[in-house]
Parts: C-alpha cells; sequence; structure tokens
C-alpha cells in the first residue's frame, strides 16, 4: 500500500534559484568587463585635417615606431602576415585595418601593404588622428 503512494509522487526540482543566480553573474560579467580594441600597443597615430569616422576592419594590422608588426595583437614577420592573412576567411579579407605609428618608415608601410594585397586585401583602411587646418574654429 505504501509502495503504491510513494510511486506516484513526483520529486520537482525548483530551478528559479538556479537561473537567478546563473543572471546575476552574466551582468555582473558583462558591467566589469573592459572592451579594449587598441589594447596592447602605444601608437601615435598621424594627424590629418581630412580625417573621417570610419569602422575598424575585423582584421587589425598594427605597426609600432621600431618596425614590429602584429596582426590581431600577435607578432608577426612580413612573410607570416600574408600567410596569416591569406588564411583569413573571405569575409575578413575584404577590408583589413592598418594602424601605424605616425613614426615608421614609409617603406615599412608599402611592405605591408604590398603583402597583405598579395594576400589577397581588396580594401584598406588608414586611421588617423582629425586635427584642426590652420585658422579654422573648432565645432561647438
Amino acid at each position: 500500500m505504501f509502495a503504491d503512494q510513494q510511486s506516484k509522487r513526483r520529486v520537482a526540482l525548483d530551478l528559479s534559484p538556479l537561473l537567478d543566480v546563473v543572471f546575476l553573474l552574466l551582468i555582473f560579467f558583462l558591467v566589469t568587463t573592459t572592451f579594449m580594441p587598441d589594447a596592447g600597443m602605444e601608437l601615435e597615430l598621424p594627424e590629418s585635417t581630412t580625417a573621417t569616422e570610419s569602422e575598424m576592419a575585423p582584421a587589425i594590422v598594427s605597426v609600432t615606431e621600431d618596425g614590429a608588426i602584429s596582426l590581431d595583437g600577435e607578432s608577426v614577420t612580413l612573410e607570416e602576415l600574408q600567410r596569416a592573412v591569406a588564411a583569413l576567411p573571405e569575409a575578413e579579407r575584404q577590408k583589413v585595418t592598418v594602424r601605424a605609428d605616425a613614426r615608421v618608415g614609409y617603406g615599412v608601410i608599402v611592405g605591408i601593404i604590398d603583402a597583405l594585397r598579395n594576400a589577397g586585401v581588396t580594401g584598406l583602411s588608414l586611421p588617423m588622428d582629425a586635427v584642426q587646418a590652420a585658422g579654422q574654429r573648432s565645432p561647438r
């Protein structure tokens, strides 16, 4: 007689407290996470009076003052850069951003652009700091 009553009883596990904790942890990490797209290298970008705002490409090549090259934060040589970019999916190869220090030699930049073109990159973005032209007033 007791066996029949116990077999009909179902055990219910309440998942509400568990879900509350999971969502609180998710919110905590979203709020406290710092997103730093330019982390890793301190660069002094060139200045331009005609600079316009544009989106950063999925693949970012950075070049320091001493000519050190990195692709998405990982140090690479010019040959490795070409191989790594060629291995990227086609969508990421459509546009690459080249962030170079203002003091980098012209030949280094030309070599990087040449390697990117050989790897199949069709669009390049060269970010720079916008400055006011002499004699122009800054917008208020």
